[in-house]
């Protein structure tokens, strides 16, 4: 199952796709499975296409991210995607926690716990899918 990961710099894990240009896509099961494609994330998924379903069509089944807002969680697993909390930024270590299964799901409470971050404001969110204007 194909993973997606908002990232800075090809090595630290960002907050979320609106706070960053690029994406890791890491595949556990391919041959070379120690590395991720790294590409800007509106080359694969343009603005005001519908997120999961483009993400789908591209066999991604998982997402990674260190914060995420309930709206967006929502979205991701009302339509089979999964959402992982990161365990620190360091994208490395969490992919290897990711390929030994000891990452957990984003649960309403931490997104919740994100929403508070940001005094639940939602500035940035493009997707056609919600009602929210993040």
């Amino acid at each position: 199952m194909k993973l997606i990961i908002p990232v800075y710099d090809n090595k630290l894990i960002a907050e979320g796709f609106n706070k960053t240009t690029n994406v890791c896509i890491f595949d556990p099961e391919a041959s070379d499975a120690e590395t991720c494609c790294f590409i800007p994330w509106r080359t694969i998924i343009p603005p005001g296409s519908k997120i999961t379903k483009q993400m789908k069509e591209m066999g991604i089944a998982a997402v990674l991210t260190s914060q995420i807002q309930l709206l967006a969680l929502n979205l991701f697993v009302e339509n089979g995607i999964q959402v992982y909390k990161s365990n620190g930024t360091d994208l490395t270590q969490n992919l290897l926690l990711y390929k030994q299964n000891k990452l957990h799901p984003f649960t309403v409470t931490d997104a919740m716990e994100s929403s508070n971050l940001c005094s639940g404001t939602c500035d940035s969110c493009t997707s056609d899918e919600s009602n929210c204007k993040e």
